[in-house]
């Protein structure tokens, strides 16, 4: 039968405009940091030319150091996240396969497992991509719901989402670093000193959600990606390890305010309802499901994981 297929080569989204973006909040974290140094003894010349110096080594920093971090992502995620990887031949990493060829991804990401209500990918690029899906959500929804996150997070490999969200923390421990900042009051110097950025970052997680939730909409039908947002948005409160990684998952802070990392409930559906995003989305014809390096048996329904109900 044949399905939709989504054009990759113009869906994805460039580092560029991000990059430069940040290099622009840095600078002007350190032109506010300067300001902030000189009435307390520092001196306004002395802080003037920190600042004048960071303005080269806090954007090499927060390059170099955020490509070398998301290089080591994946497996460092797998390590400390608590992920259970799956093998090739089974079948939730099968669906996965079928739905990155049909966005036009060229390379199988790893896929795993974790005990947490939620999904997220994870890796500096569409090779090293590592997608994660939740066991309670794999026991709860239907495989067409299931089909839509895994969409969903495909489409944040397909815009390059993880590189730009990566490279955004990167800058902002570069420049508290730079400023003599401690490990502990890391976080609220990046609200002192970047909160520009700060702003910026969490306004592109927000917007980045749309598009992913129009990928995973457009893969699998529209109603599918509501019926899946409205059952997480009904689930438990956000675990801790959820919270500390919210501006990867699935479902985050969404508080309806300039300081979410998530768009609300009611906003994403919307989005998905009036296709606001779903009719940008760079469509191919229709065509046959593409098929893997190596034939995939038709599993019975008691062998998928998401089908034990």
């Amino acid at each position: 039968m044949a399905e939709t297929s989504i054009n990759y080569r113009k869906l994805r989204n460039s580092s560029l405009p991000t990059w430069l973006g940040l290099v622009i909040g840095s600078w002007f974290g350190l032109a506010w940091g300067s300001l902030l140094s000189a009435p307390v003894g520092i001196g306004f010349g002395v802080a003037a030319g920190s600042a004048f110096g960071g303005f080269l080594a806090v954007p090499l920093w927060g390059t170099v150091w955020g490509l070398i971090g998301l290089g080591r992502q994946r497996e460092s995620a797998v390590r400390q996240h608590g992920i259970t990887l799956l093998t090739e031949d089974d079948p939730l990493a099968q669906r996965v396969y079928v739905l990155a060829a049909r966005l036009g991804l060229k390379t199988r990401p790893w896929v795993g497992v974790m005990p947490h209500n939620n999904a997220y990918a994870i890796g500096a690029n569409a090779n090293s991509a590592l997608v994660v899906v939740g066991q309670p959500l794999i026991d709860s929804l239907t495989e067409a719901e299931v089909d839509a996150i895994i969409g969903h997070e495909l489409g944040h490999i397909a815009n390059n989402d993880m590189r730009r969200i990566g490279l955004a923390r990167s800058f902002q421990n570069s420049l508290v670093w730079y400023l003599g900042f401690s490990n502990t009051l890391q976080r609220w110097g990046r609200w002192l000193l970047t909160w520009l950025s700060e702003l910026f970052v969490l306004r592109l997680s927000r917007k980045r959600e749309y598009w992913a939730d129009a990928i995973g909409a457009t893969l699998t039908g529209k109603e599918h990606m509501i019926a899946a947002l409205e059952k997480l948005h009904e689930g438990p409160e956000l675990s801790d390890f959820e919270r500390t990684h919210a501006r990867l998952m699935f479902r985050g802070f969404a508080r309806g305010s300039l300081l979410s990392t998530h768009p609300t409930l009611k906003e994403r559906r919307a989005a998905l309802q009036r296709e606001t995003y779903l009719k940008r989305i760079p469509v191919m014809r229709a065509v046959e499901p593409p098929a893997l390096s190596a034939p995939v048996a038709t599993p019975k329904a008691e062998d998928i994981a998401y089908a034990k109900r």
